[in-house]
């Protein structure tokens, strides 16, 4: 048919997505897509889905065989789903800081009585475990960069992992807070977890999981073998990736952030390129912090410490790193209202900064210009106690 186009209604009429308010249709929000059906061709496997799907593997360097999908909600979903979907007779990994833990003691450590767990631990007062993890157990977690205290495992450790694994293990890492802006080893892995919300810059609730085929295989094989719940399961999840679709409504206006975020990454420099970018903002924190009586990384080993988030220790007991957040929350810029906090856990007096590729793509300039503000607060804060 061909209806005459000026009777035709201009606004959505499906079940959802839902048509988007009236001002929301008028700004930039409107070019993602977040009123299309997820099931539509043309967003799936002819659209964003499959474009950012593409984009992402190639960014990240990961191989043909493995299987992206983008998963319900968060990294901890999508981590819950890893442990109750992968893990066999046995799950070991390392714990070292609020993510980590929250993966391997309160994720993993729900798994049911059956499954062996091993999970090593930093000894208190320091950031990294002293202890290998069983490298032959059937999963084996490891979170490259943990976001709560800036610590990393290094690549040399990963790929360690990856060469001494047993024949029936499977390596899973949890790379939130550094998928798009770290090189790791490629193909080390037998499935990856991340969130859009660090390196590439879009919105939280939306996930990313990478499976290998052997990871795959391992799925079908646990299915039986446990109740999981059906949000959880990965058997669905994987044939709607064969087309590009996700099981339940995802975001698109995330995804269609972090397909824009990857095109940019591909046009500059690829992972690499990203990886400098950080690395030249931590540096630059690090000096800056080194020409202060004030502050020192909280990491002390080089090798551990990241580059993506970066935690420095407040060394006079006269400041606290909380006084210094708190100033710079009360600026008055929109931007600085969550301050440079460390997180909860953390209980070292300290400050937490990003570094991820974004926060500065040009280079250090808002870097200095965060410098400059820590030394103004701190001269403040000493005048203000003479």
């Amino acid at each position: 048919m061909n209806i005459p186009s000026e009777i035709l209604p201009d606004v959505t009429f499906a079940c959802g997505p839902s048509q988007g308010h009236p001002q929301a249709r008028n700004t930039p929000v409107s070019q993602t897509l977040f009123e299309r059906s997820h099931r539509s061709a043309g967003l799936a496997e002819n659209g964003l889905y499959k474009e950012a799907a593409e984009n992402i593997k190639k960014l990240l360097q990961i191989p043909s065989d493995y299987t992206l999908i983008f998963f319900h909600g968060g990294a901890t979903t999508a981590m819950d789903a890893i442990a109750w979907n992968l893990a066999d007779d046995s799950v070991s990994g390392l714990s070292f800081g609020s993510f980590s833990s929250l993966w391997c003691k309160k994720i993993a450590g729900a798994l049911p009585s059956d499954v062996k767990k091993d999970f090593k631990s930093a000894p208190k007062g320091e950031y990294f475990p002293k202890e290998l993890p069983d490298f032959k157990a059937s999963l084996v977690m490891l979170t490259p960069n943990e976001t709560s205290t800036g610590a990393q495992i290094p690549n040399s450790y990963l790929e360690n992992a990856w060469a001494n694994r047993g024949e029936n293990t499977l390596i899973a890492w949890d790379c939130t807070s550094c998928a798009g802006g770290r090189v790791m080893p490629v193909g080390k892995f037998d499935a990856m977890v991340f969130s859009l919300q660090k390196c590439f810059g879009a919105g939280g609730g939306t996930s990313v999981l990478i499976l290998s085929p052997k990871a795959v295989a391992r799925a079908q094989v646990v299915a039986p073998k446990r109740q999981i719940p059906y949000i959880l399961q990965f058997a669905e999840a994987l044939e709607k990736a064969k087309k590009y679709q996700t099981v339940n409504t995802p975001s698109t206006t995330n995804i269609w952030l972090a397909n824009e975020s990857a095109k940019w990454m591909l046009a500059n420099g690829g992972l690499q390129g990203m990886e400098d970018l950080c690395k030249k903002h931590a540096a630059y924190l690090f000096d800056f912090a080194a020409k202060t009586d004030y502050l020192e990384p909280l990491i002390r080993e080089k090798e551990n410490r990241s580059f993506t988030t970066v935690t420095l220790r407040v060394t006079n007991d006269k400041l606290q790193g909380a006084d210094i957040s708190s100033a710079v929350k009360k600026s008055g810029k929109p931007c600085l209202a969550d301050g440079i906090s460390k997180y909860s856990s953390v209980e070292e007096n300290s400050i937490r900064i990003a570094c991820f590729p974004f926060v500065d793509v040009t280079g250090t300039a808002q870097f200095e210009k965060l410098a400059k503000t820590i030394s103004w607060i701190v001269k403040e804060m000493r005048t203000a106690n003479l």
